[in-house]
């Protein structure tokens, strides 16, 4: 880092929100066999297990860049489950509504999340979100966990069409918050995506690493951590 850090930006999934939606899927299984009691609650829950992958390989990209219905990818993979498992597509409406409340349900704050994103306020270090998502769904993970107004930017990846590590959307978001690359930090668990987009954007990057896996030995210059914690020494 050769400036003071006067900016710090954030990733969502996993960096400072847990995803749920495997948790949320074997909910709603439960919840749908429970008031249907003739369901297979084992084939439903080996086919959901095997068409979330088929769903994300050929929709999910299209989902985040916010060309699909914020519920389509959970609507798809539901009718393949239930299809696989041998039951009707009226079944469908039911299944991805008890899903997505389940969802809801399964969103958890990282335990330093909160902290950190509070310190850095009470310091005056302008704070942005940058997700890969659709722009409603990601906000609605925001105000769920209750941290929906301690960031002075959010750009999803639904707002502009754009992914990381794409540097656009990175520029996009410096932009919005009148920062410059060359004093920002992002912050992200994903190093393709956060550590080699940000850089590839200018940004200093910090690599979130809570399992402690190698990182590549090809990757660019980066800060790394286990806990979101130690950005709070990097930042003045």
């Amino acid at each position: 880092m050769t400036e003071p850090i006067r900016a710090v930006f954030f990733d969502l999934d996993d960096t400072l929100v847990g995803d749920g939606a495997v948790d949320a899927a074997l909910l709603a299984i439960d919840e749908l066999a429970a008031r249907h009691p003739d369901l297979d609650t084992d084939a439903m829950r080996t086919a959901n297990a095997t068409v979330w992958s088929g769903c994300w390989a050929s929709q999910g990209e299209q989902w985040m860049r916010g060309e699909l219905e914020d519920d389509a990818l959970t609507r798809e993979v539901w009718r393949r489950t239930l299809s696989g498992a041998g039951a009707g597509a009226e079944l469908v409406d039911e299944a991805v509504h008890l899903h997505l409340a389940a969802e809801r349900r399964t969103f958890t704050l990282f335990d330093d999340s909160r902290d950190v994103l509070v310190e850095l306020r009470r310091r005056g270090i302008p704070i942005g979100l940058i997700t890969n998502g659709p722009s409603t769904f990601q906000r609605e993970k925001l105000r769920t966990v209750g941290i929906d107004g301690l960031f002075d930017v959010v750009v999803a990846s639904g707002d502009i069409g754009v992914l990381k590590p794409d540097a656009e959307i990175f520029r996009h978001a410096l932009h919005r918050a009148g920062a410059a690359s060359t004093a920002s930090l992002h912050v992200g668990d994903s190093f393709p995506a956060d550590v080699m987009g940000a850089v590839g954007a200018g940004l200093s990057a910090f690599w979130l690493n809570r399992e402690r896996i190698a990182a590549p030995q090809d990757g660019p210059r980066h800060v790394e951590g286990d806990s979101l914690r130690s950005v709070l020494e990097l930042v003045g």
